[in-house]
């Protein structure tokens, strides 16, 4: 099959086509007249347009203030109804200001030295690995505890 040649047009023959597809477009004096109205339409339009979307981002954002500050309001509202409780005020005075019922004695301890086993060990989360081997440990305490004489009393150590 041969290729067809692709025709090659001159610089000269494609202003004349661009020319006569630009005289093809009839502007009408209406068609000018309605294009010069859309156009200022959209530039009266922009700015009034422009205010709303500020305001109603303006609005956004005094309704999520407002909502933070009921919020606010309804946790001091609960801490002034737990002030209005006087055992939460005797609670209070007794942890900040060690306050005490009458006959009661308080005690208060200074430079408390912590036990050993009351302190709390740091956890490693690096895997260790025991020299303990179970299965003959078990063996072991199978085979003991089938042929021993002993009681089990005298085995484990308890009377």
């Amino acid at each position: 099959m041969a290729k067809r040649p692709i025709p090659r047009i001159r610089v000269s023959d494609a202003r004349e086509y661009v020319g006569s597809w630009a005289s093809s477009l009839h502007m009408s004096g209406v068609s000018l007249l309605v294009l010069g109205l859309l156009v200022f339409g959209v530039i009266v339009l922009s700015n009034p347009l422009r205010t709303v979307i500020e305001q109603r981002q303006q609005v956004a954002d005094l309704q999520a203030q407002l909502d933070q500050k009921n919020s606010d309001l309804d946790a001091l509202t609960e801490q002034r109804a737990r002030w209005n409780d006087p055992a939460y005020i005797r609670a209070q005075a007794r942890d900040r200001l060690f306050y005490v019922m009458p006959g009661e004695t308080s005690y208060l301890v200074i430079n408390d030295v912590t036990n050993e086993k009351d302190r709390v060990r740091n956890v490693s989360a690096d895997l260790t690995q025991t020299n303990v081997d179970w299965v003959s440990g078990l063996l072991n305490s199978i085979i003991v505890a089938g042929l021993s004489t002993a009681t089990p009393e005298q085995l484990t150590g308890i009377k």
